[in-house]
């Protein structure tokens, strides 16, 4: 009889169902969004757009690291977690509806709309426990239907309201019952796996052990929230909107490849923490998958913003982002060893330090921020995002982490940005201006340069997927 499966096994089946998962949201949203742009004017998503990034920043408030904490917690006290959720759910919750008036001085619609979208807070919160327990046990696969039925409902509600002329809160609407729907797909899912009782003895330790991992999602994924508010007092809100839309579409492909590599990655390296070469092996096949992807769509976007952005997708009212497109599309390539850094210093509980790296990169956000945004604009804020210093701290820890086996990763990533630079300059060369013809002869391009590093990258792929050595302990 064989055993069960390896680490390995799980690691490739969870990656493969991370991904589908990942590529059916964001594909069922990418078409919402098409429709709602053309639905919606660009000032009601800017509104949204506020709304959305404080539900968000609320909501880490909530979690106040837990959620990040049970992934390495050996005593699993999923009830505890589920009631410190709960309750903190309704606190924040309520305390957003309460703060909404504050918010009045960025647009005159906003508290109404921000008070109707929090209690969207505790519902993310019902649905968290349940998503950490089968990422922590890899086993992906579970979520990947509630999460699509998750994106299918937003997309039919939201798209059905635009049509009728609901604005704003379309969006709203869509959001809640969509988390609704979720946190009860993955409830019914999880029921019986583990006690829902709270040992409240355990609250006060789970609570500190997360404190780090709090502040760091706080800085960290909070950072492109905080940014709206950093831009929103030197742009009108519908600029602010084509701001927000060509981050989303600039940054389309990270979206998709980052979460699905990290909900993965950390439980992996978690059952590698005693084993160097096979943390090392995970940590440069997440990064050469990421950054594969990414320098193809960030080359083919900036050949062919206007065209993808406005000719085929949003429209003529959303032509305002495609300068901003050109320069974000290229944000993912320029902090390559720091993408799944956080990842790396998580397991090894160096949560002090990657606290440190996010705060510079928050201060970082702030400082260049306001000066260049006050002066520049939108382009200004798109520039802020590139001189960002805690990058380059992350850099240099990752470094010290993986020794001379970085070198093997320097090589890889050498390759990757390289190898299809001049099959797309070629194309800019013989297609002058954007249009149909540039658009085919960058797909060919792609192709080829998918050849390419696909014939480069396969045997690391299988030796470390052939691997069948003794399971770490």
């Amino acid at each position: 009889m064989s055993g069960p499966p390896s680490t390995e096994h799980r690691f490739l089946t969870s990656s493969l169902a991370a991904y589908g998962s990942q590529i059916g949201r964001v594909g069922i949203r990418l078409v919402a969004d098409v429709a709602l742009a053309r639905l919606i004017l660009p000032a009601d998503h800017g509104v949204f757009d506020l709304a959305w990034s404080a539900a968000l920043i609320a909501g880490v408030l909530r979690d106040a690291g837990v959620s990040y904490q049970l992934v390495r917690d050996e005593r699993e006290p999923y009830g505890t977690a589920l009631a410190w959720t709960l309750i903190s759910g309704a606190v924040t919750t309520a305390a957003l509806i309460a703060a909404s008036p504050l918010f009045g001085g960025l647009d005159p619609a906003l508290p109404g709309v921000l008070a109707l979208l929090a209690p969207w807070v505790l519902l993310d919160g019902l649905a968290t426990i349940p998503r950490v327990y089968f990422e922590r046990e890899l086993r992906v696969g579970r979520l990947v239907a509630p999460e699509l039925v998750r994106g299918l409902t937003f997309a039919a509600i939201a798209v059905t309201l635009g049509f009728l002329g609901a604005g704003v809160w379309s969006f709203v609407t869509g959001e809640l019952v969509a988390m609704a729907v979720l946190a009860a797909m993955l409830w019914i899912r999880v029921r019986g796996r583990f006690p829902l009782r709270p040992d409240w003895q355990l609250l006060g330790g789970l609570l500190a052990r997360s404190r780090y991992l709090f502040l760091i999602a706080l800085s960290a994924f909070t950072l492109p929230h905080v940014e709206r508010y950093v831009l929103g007092p030197f742009v009108a809100t519908a600029m602010l909107a084509q701001y927000n839309k060509a981050r989303l579409w600039g940054l389309r492909l990270q979206t998709i490849v980052v979460p699905a590599v990290q909900r993965v990655l950390y439980p992996a390296l978690v059952a590698y923490r005693h084993d160097e070469e096979r943390s090392f092996g995970a940590y440069r096949i997440g990064t050469v998958t990421i950054l594969a992807l990414e320098v193809l769509a960030a080359y083919f976007l900036f050949a062919n913003a206007e065209m993808v952005l406005v000719t085929i997708l949003l429209g003529p009212a959303w032509e305002p982002a495609v300068p901003l497109v050109r320069i974000l599309c290229f944000l993912p390539l320029v902090d390559p060893f720091s993408r799944l850094g956080g990842e790396l210093l998580k397991v090894r509980t160096e949560d002090r330090l990657w606290l440190v790296i996010v705060l510079l990169n928050s201060a970082s956000l702030l400082g260049f921020g306001i000066l260049l945004a006050r002066g520049y604009g939108a382009t200004g804020m798109a520039v802020t995002n590139f001189l960002l210093l805690g990058n380059l701290a992350m850099t240099w820890r990752v470094a010290q982490i993986c020794g001379r086996r970085l070198w093997t990763l320097v090589g890889d990533l050498a390759f990757l940005y390289l190898v299809p630079l001049p099959l797309f300059a070629a194309v800019v060369a013989l297609f002058p201006q954007e249009g149909w013809a540039r658009l085919a002869a960058s797909v060919v391009a792609g192709l080829l340069a998918t050849g390419i590093l696909t014939v480069r990258f396969q045997r690391p792929f299988r030796a470390f997927f052939g691997h069948r050595a003794e399971e770490p302990r």
